[in-house]
């Protein structure tokens, strides 16, 4: 077990390593001279050659590609992740500021997303080729290709302009939270509540179903005692994989509903030609993406014992 702990870990720093110079050799190709972009701002357009040129030097981006990624590996392991050119904080008080908000974003997304899928999953396998099971297919494909964008607008004409239950923006209380939840928990809930669905399908075909048959329980007793316990590690990979996607998500959602976290902060450094804030946000969705799948592998691994064995653990 300890075994395969270790390897998983050093794995998923391997993936973070080669995903942030990835990342960092991708924006640092981007059109665009950072240098530039302070000397103009700081100085106007009256900005000289000598000036940007002093200022590239001093920032060491005329070094070499490789040195200039290992300087700034070494400073965001050590929390310093630079200044923002947008804002002239330092990035890492912008993350301190605004971790909390996507983190509340991604954490009732994610409940929701989960108690969705596994009730909508377990109502259609139910109903197994009714009216209910039909209803929540359709639900599901719709819900499955509809842009977040669009949920997130509809969402507010209905429920915050037309009716006025909830708030349009902002973090005002519980309710406010309501909109941007939902939104974000659509798509995962749709894809989510499909897998349940046919892999409770095929789980009654097996064996152990028929003999809860045999013992007399209803198919609804067989479904929840016997096949949906035997669901839960394709359930928990999948789940773990449309988890990471809704930081994808967070961009758009925190910047409809006027929340003020990573993906706004990710949008206005786009916008603004932010290079470093980019670099930093990046590294942080790849540290997001891969520490999620490597806490639901392990947590597949423990529940799992023929995981276990796989892996020689």
């Amino acid at each position: 077990m300890k075994r395969t702990i270790l390897r998983r870990m050093l794995l998923a720093c391997l993936l973070i390593l080669a995903a942030s110079a990835l990342t960092f050799a991708l924006v640092a190709a981007a059109p665009g001279n950072v240098a530039a972009l302070i000397a103009e701002r700081a100085a106007g357009p009256g900005a000289d050659a000598e000036m940007i040129t002093r200022i590239g030097n001093e920032l060491g981006l005329h070094d070499p590609l490789p040195i200039r990624y290992g300087r700034w590996l070494a400073s965001a392991l050590a929390g310093d992740f630079g200044i923002s050119l947008r804002t002239g904080k330092p990035i890492s008080q912008e993350f301190a500021a605004r971790i909390p908000m996507t983190a509340a974003l991604l954490a009732g997304g994610g409940v929701l997303a989960f108690v969705l899928s596994i009730t909508l999953g377990i109502a259609g396998a139910v109903s197994n080729g009714g009216f209910m099971d039909r209803f929540l297919h359709a639900f599901s494909l719709i819900g499955a290709s509809i842009p977040n964008f669009f949920v997130a607008a509809l969402l507010v004409i209905v429920f915050s302009v037309m009716l006025g239950w909830v708030p349009t923006f902002g973090t005002s209380g519980l309710t406010s939270w309501l909109l941007p939840w939902v939104t974000i928990a659509l798509f995962p809930a749709s894809v989510l509540s499909r897998v349940v669905r046919v892999n409770l399908q095929e789980a009654m075909s097996r064996p152990f179903a028929t003999t809860g048959f045999a013992k007399g329980y209803t198919r609804t007793q067989v479904l929840l005692r016997e096949a949906l316990p035997n669901i839960a590690i394709p359930f928990l990979t999948t789940f773990g994989a449309q988890f990471t996607l809704m930081i994808i998500g967070s961009i758009v959602v925190e910047t409809v509903f006027a929340l003020r976290g990573v993906g706004a902060f990710f949008i206005e450094a786009i916008r603004f030609r932010d290079f470093i804030g980019m670099q930093s946000v990046l590294l942080l969705f790849v540290v997001f993406f891969v520490m999620v799948n490597f806490i639901v592998d392990m947590i597949c691994i423990v529940a799992d014992p023929r995981m276990r064995r796989a892996r020689g653990a």
